[in-house]
């Protein structure tokens, strides 16, 4: 029997990951090690994360290679126990990988492809239970002349969001055609710049679909090798839009929820549907949804960790989440969570306006409120700040975890008080 002994992840090594390869070390009773697959154009990527502590050895390939990907793989064939994936960027580069690594427990190429293209999400979703997911369109720049043929059943308002894209980039609500018209145009102009800011490789296209009313929630559930699924506490999600702001972005993401345990079990019936509609297996599952009055609703859901999930539901939980990530890939079931230990918030901050960026200030006092946990700044004088809807990213996120709710809120309102980020407007065209 080969002794297998080394997990690998794609592009990125975050300290949670090497931390959660040395708990399953002691676990397992025997010496782990990592290797990280690099695609070539990612390498030099000012923010990707590494790993300082030796614990990965780094591989940098040609993804788009075949040939070379298998060369790169081969000596590793008998000795990997674990494939894993942490960030929806590099997913294209997680199923390129999954051919050549044939005796691993990991999603097919398909089920993989299914989590990433929304339009192909949405056909998986909508031919299971049609009660999973709202009247959705898959567009193309080339479709326009057959817009009105093609949403003319739909009811407004809609909601256009890009294909292949996360973070509420680029998505916009129309409330009648001519809004449409206009967002289309928009849209199709600035998204190349965005795919490449994104590491995207493929050709642009949007989805409209009617827009959902209620509430936004999210989960993470685990998938063991034989489909058996654990749905994670339900987080409760305060988008931009929500509260008058511009863009759909994440403003701030909170657990617990004060749902009943009914609805909450509805919500994981919801969410164990959408991961048997697109055939997922050991893995994570990030399931995103909302609760409208017709019932629970399918946004979309990815093979992998959610954004600040590991941080929260640690601070709420005491969940190593990327612990549980690696076990369930080898039949080892996830530790639950127990009796709440904090109330958690991760919040994003863009800036109130558009334009060049001139200064940031009030991290530091922030950084001392009771309630921060991590604060990180995204971006530095110079930077252009644009709105998430314009394709722009955040420029401050953090988590905030308190015992007492009512002091996690003054801090958060504290924090947001304390953060001045400058912008110079953009210089008018005559």
């Amino acid at each position: 029997m080969p002794d297998r002994n080394i997990i690998l992840t794609i592009n990125t090594v975050e300290p949670a990951l090497v931390k959660a390869v040395h708990t399953l070390s002691k676990k397992l009773g025997k010496e782990l090690k990592g290797l990280v697959l690099v695609h070539t154009n990612y390498a030099d990527f000012e923010g990707r994360p590494k790993d300082d502590s030796g614990l990965f050895e780094e591989i940098i390939c040609d993804f788009d290679n075949p040939d070379e990907l298998q060369r790169v793989l081969k000596p590793y064939t008998d000795s990997l126990l674990i494939v894993t994936c942490r960030y929806e960027d590099a997913m294209h580069r997680f199923r390129q990988v999954v051919p050549f690594v044939p005796y691993v427990n990991t999603s097919s190429e398909s089920s993989l492809l299914w989590s990433t293209e929304k339009p192909l999400m949405r056909d998986r979703l909508s031919n299971y239970d049609k009660n999973l997911t709202p009247l959705y369109q898959h567009l193309k720049e080339d479709d326009m002349p057959q817009l009105e043929e093609l949403i003319k059943d739909f009811t407004y308002p809609l909601i256009v969001k890009p294909s292949d894209l996360q973070d509420a980039l680029l998505v916009t609500e129309c409330h009648n055609l001519e809004e449409l018209k206009v967002c289309l145009s928009h849209t199709f102009q600035v998204i190349h710049e965005v795919y490449s800011r994104k590491h995207r490789h493929f050709t642009p296209s949007v989805l409209v679909e009617e827009m959902m009313q209620g509430k936004m929630y999210s989960t993470d559930a685990y998938v063991m090798p034989d489909g058996e699924i654990f749905c994670l506490p339900l987080v409760e999600v305060i988008t931009a839009h929500s509260l008058g702001l511009p863009g759909f972005y994440s403003y701030r993401i909170l657990v617990p929820t004060n749902l009943p345990e009914t609805e909450s079990e509805a919500a994981f019936e919801a969410s164990r549907g959408a991961i048997k509609a697109l055939n997922l297996r050991s893995t994570t599952t990030h399931i995103e949804l909302f609760r409208t009055p017709q019932g629970w609703k399918i946004i979309e859901l990815g093979a992998r960790i959610g954004g600040y999930r590991e941080a929260m539901y640690r601070e709420a939980y005491g969940i190593e989440h990327f612990y549980n990530d690696l076990a369930i890939r080898i039949g080892i079931k996830p530790t639950m969570p127990g009796e709440l230990q904090a109330h958690a918030f991760a919040i994003n901050i863009y800036a109130d306006r558009e334009g060049e960026i001139t200064a940031i200030e009030g991290l530091e006092e922030a950084k001392k409120l009771e309630s921060t946990v991590s604060l990180v700044c995204k971006a530095k004088p110079g930077d252009m700040a644009l709105f998430a809807n314009n394709g722009g990213g955040l420029i401050i996120d953090g988590i905030l975890s308190n015992k007492n709710l009512e002091q996690l809120e003054k801090d958060d309102a504290k924090l947001r008080e304390l953060i001045k980020i400058k912008v110079k407007p953009p210089a008018r065209k005559d």
